[in-house]
């Protein structure tokens, strides 16, 4: 029997966060989102209307320039040839679409904003499993062009990644002081770390998560009861727990979602576009201020102290 599953309506029925029902009608209408993970299966049923010229870009593509806007790179997903990719997984859950006229033979997902613009940037070497720092840098520049407004990474890479590759943190601090990135609102996850102890520096020690412009994102560790007090140092604003639904694999099963750190950035970007949306709309199309941003998306999330023990049922937490 084929699956449909419907993120919003997971999003419209979470318990204890009250994310006001005029965000969730927005659908993220009037919102440029880029998706920057390792390329998704565009042929896919809930994600043929991605596949738009001039919303695709491969960042190690031949003859890529951030420059050239033509966006008709293939993004097609090579990542775990023998398994379910990853970039795929995730814009199902935040962009997927079921057509009107529904096979009935297809697993479908719907995502959270699928009513915003969607930009997809693949940001891998050729394998599609290793992304650079220079490939992400190359993403943010490229979506600087676009005038992307939110920006959804579940990228985040050792920041000694940056000497490595021989790369300047004065040309990157340069980039995020531009006044086109000023106004983006990235989000991007944490390493996978499962104990609040293995949060210790994780934010400093990883790229693009040190930057202060960066909203990071992280799934509620497994063992939290001493945790507020790490989670609370570094700049995490946002952790999510409980969460479970189903994604779109790149063949095209729908498949458990693995809850891990690539989907709470992915859901909390979801609610950004969704809540930007609104806005926007009611601000004569005016973006907010990062903080005024940042407070409006506080507002339906619970204190993290709320959060000490296992948290069963989904939930949104805020770091205050």
């Amino acid at each position: 029997m084929p699956i449909s599953f419907d993120w919003l309506q997971t999003i419209s029925t979470l318990p204890s966060n009250p994310i006001p029902p005029e965000w969730l009608d927005t659908k993220g209408k009037g919102v440029k989102i880029a998706i920057v993970d390792t390329g998704a299966n565009l042929g896919l049923n809930s994600l043929k209307h991605l596949d738009n010229a001039g919303h695709k870009f491969f960042t190690n593509a031949p003859g890529f320039s951030v420059t050239k806007l033509t966006g008709k790179d293939n993004v097609g997903e090579v990542f775990g040839v023998a398994g379910s990719g990853h970039g795929t997984l995730y814009t199902s859950l935040l962009a997927g679409k079921s057509p009107t006229k529904a096979p009935g033979d297809k697993d479908l997902v719907s995502g959270i904003a699928n009513g915003a613009e969607i930009f997809i940037i693949k940001a891998t070497d050729n394998s599609g499993e290793i992304t650079t720092v220079k490939q992400l840098l190359d993403a943010l520049k490229l979506s600087v062009n676009l005038g992307i407004e939110i920006f959804v990474t579940a990228q985040s890479i050792s920041r000694s990644e940056i000497i490595r590759e021989k790369l300047n943190e004065s040309d990157i601090e340069t980039l995020f002081n531009t006044p086109e990135l000023k106004k983006m609102f990235v989000f991007a996850p944490l390493k996978n770390k499962r104990s609040a102890l293995g949060w210790n520096d994780i934010v400093k020690d990883n790229f693009p998560n040190y930057l202060p412009d960066v909203f990071n994102v992280a799934k509620l560790p497994d063992f939290f009861a001493s945790s507020p007090a790490v989670a609370k140092k570094p700049n995490i604003p946002f952790l999510l727990s409980g969460f479970t639904g189903k994604v779109l694999s790149k063949t095209g099963d729908a498949m458990d979602l693995e809850f891990s750190n690539s989907g709470a950035v992915s859901i909390m970007g979801g609610i950004a576009a969704l809540a930007l949306s609104f806005s926007k709309a009611h601000n004569a199309g005016a973006l907010p201020s990062r903080d005024a941003f940042k407070a409006l998306l506080q507002n339906c999330c619970r204190p993290i102290d709320d959060a000490m023990g296992s948290v069963d049922q989904p939930a949104l937490f805020k770091n205050v």
